[in-house]
């Protein structure tokens, strides 16, 4: 097909400039930059328009289908009118009348979307009027096929026509002697000369001449059996070749192509630099944010290697707390106490346990409260080191996003208080200790009223037996006396075992009781540091997002810029 590399160029511009606009669009560039390039993209994609001049019946016909397929019209049905015509594509076959004096076709075939074929009256039937209608397309032509036919070469209507026009139209004429198969080739040599002569002489210069025969070359392309040879008889390839020059090598179509090329390529490193930095912000942010969540573990790193510090400072007073809670439960386990059972006063386990538990609150309080405000001052200086890089080390746009929201430290500070003491109280007072407690007081009252209950019925059987016998008396007496005194014992015994309970139950909890304040403050420290990571991982999505968005740009405008450094050797 003729103007094969020319199409192939436009096509492959017109894809990467409608890629162009299309990721412009998408970046909001501006309209007027937009309309630029879509006024470029316009312009480049008007199809080539070949102007075919020549008399009546001199085989233009023949010379377009040969040109352009068998599809694109039939011998001698081209209009021989006094008219002109434009032919173009159009989904349907239709015709439109411009003007009296031009028509444009619209047919359906594919070539039509790249070439566009003015087709003038004869020009032995020219008049002024259909001169000035050619005057409007040849110097806009990119080609001129001036068709002269072997069987009427030496007519004058031609030249005539020739020498209306200017010259600067003529720049791209080519000289077309149609139906070489009808003479002989003597006889085209000699027809050949004197069209050379006749131009040197009428127009001062000799376009290119080429002799062909459109039949055997249409032949050739289409149903016949010896291609090869119907090519070479036709003589039409020089012909083409000399149409893709012009068209390719010297037109202003390709002057179009490489200006459209040259405005492209601007656009697209102006668009492939913006998104080069914002790609670049993003990185950086990236970079900034990972180590400044690495500076973040590091420290609550340190921070937990404190705890052990903070655990030691509660611990200090353990010893205390264990002296004072003897010293309490001495004081409110008294052997009367166990004695006040015998009348069963219910809930007095629970009494003293909270008379327990409010001792060991106060007792506990100062060496808590020293340790929680000492870790407190160590989160409260990672917040300001942590919100002064991110101001320094991320980009304008996405300290945006940082707002420094301060973390509740009133708050954080008062829950972990909150809950150590409730972890420390709940190993020194636990609900195992109290149950304990409960069945000692129900034991010991059970035992303290049966043996109470025997010293009243030995009491009252001495009584009633005393005078009719001394000795059974005596011996109800005695086992009233030793009730008794297995009762003093009993109170005795409940107050032991309370103290020892106590002791038992505390003092192998000491471990439990470091690992509990461990994870506590453990617990603190990750849940500040989770909360700052969580502010960096918020950020971190911020660009994750952006990077979503601009990563499909930057390997679009990738493979634009590879496909306009492959177009441009070939544009030259």
């Amino acid at each position: 097909m003729i103007a094969d590399r020319y199409l192939q160029l436009k096509g492959e511009l017109e894809s990467g400039l409608a890629g162009l606009i299309k990721l412009g669009s998408e970046m909001r560039r501006s309209a007027e930059q937009l309309e630029t390039l879509q006024t470029v993209l316009r312009d480049i994609s008007k199809p080539l328009l070949f102007v075919v001049v020549g008399e009546v019946k001199s085989g233009k016909s023949s010379l377009l289908n040969a040109l352009f397929g068998n599809q694109f019209a039939k011998v001698d049905v081209l209009p021989a009118t006094d008219r002109v015509y434009i032919f173009r594509y159009g989904t349907e076959d239709k015709t439109a009348e411009v003007s009296p004096r031009l028509t444009e076709r619209y047919l359906p075939i594919p070539v039509l979307r790249d070439f566009n074929v003015v087709d003038t009256p004869g020009t032995n039937t020219m008049v002024k009027e259909h001169q000035m209608m050619t005057e409007d397309f040849m110097p806009r032509a990119d080609v001129v096929l001036f068709v002269f036919s072997v069987a009427n070469p030496w007519t004058q209507s031609n030249w005539e026509f020739l020498n209306f026009l200017q010259k600067t139209w003529l720049k791209n004429v080519i000289f077309v002697l149609q139906q070489i198969d009808l003479r002989e080739p003597t006889e085209i040599e000699v027809i050949h000369r004197h069209l050379q002569d006749t131009a040197l002489r009428q127009l001062g210069f000799v376009p290119p001449i080429f002799a062909i025969s459109a039949r055997k070359a249409l032949l050739a392309r289409t149903s016949a059996l010896d291609k090869d040879r119907l090519w070479q008889e036709s003589a039409f390839g020089p012909l083409e070749d000399q149409i893709n020059f012009i068209v390719t090598e010297s037109s202003t179509r390709m002057l179009k192509l490489r200006s459209t090329f040259q405005a492209a390529r601007v656009v697209l490193e102006e668009l492939g630099s913006e998104v080069g930095t914002l790609v670049g912000k993003i990185a950086a942010d990236e970079a900034a944010l990972s180590r400044l969540d690495g500076l973040l573990q590091n420290r609550r790193d340190q921070l937990r290697r404190q705890i052990g510090s903070l655990v030691r400072d509660i611990e200090s007073g353990y010893e205390q707390t264990s002296i004072e809670r003897t010293k309490l439960l001495q004081q409110n386990v008294t052997s009367w106490n166990a004695l006040s059972l015998i009348i069963g006063r219910k809930g007095r386990e629970r009494e003293l346990h909270r008379t327990v538990e409010a001792k060991l609150r106060e007792l506990t309080q100062p060496p808590i409260d020293k340790s929680v405000s000492a870790l407190e001052t160590d989160l409260r200086s990672v917040w300001p080191q942590m919100q002064d890089l991110l101001d320094n080390q991320l980009s304008a746009d996405l300290r945006k996003e940082a707002r420094p929201n301060i973390p509740d430290f009133a708050g954080q500070r008062r829950e972990l208080y909150e809950a150590i003491q409730g972890a420390f109280l709940d190993i020194l007072t636990g609900k195992s200790l109290q149950e304990r407690l409960g069945r000692s007081f129900a034991r010991t009252s059970i035992a303290m009223r049966s043996v109470t209950a025997l010293i009243v019925i030995a009491v009252i059987g001495a009584v009633l037996i005393y005078p009719r016998s001394i000795p059974i008396a005596i011996g109800a007496a005695g086992i009233a006396i030793a009730a008794l005194i297995f009762t003093v014992y009993l109170a005795f015994n409940h107050r032991r075992r309370i103290l020892r309970d106590y002791e038992r139950e505390l003092d192998p909890k000491r471990t439990e009781f470091k690992q509990a304040l461990e994870s506590q403050f453990g617990k603190a420290i990750d849940s500040f540091c989770a909360e700052m990571a969580k502010r960096f991982q918020t950020l971190a999505d911020i660009c994750q997002k952006q990077r979503a968005r601009y990563e499909p740009w930057s390997r679009r405008i990738a493979d634009l810029q590879a496909k306009f450094a492959e177009l441009k050797p070939r544009l030259g």
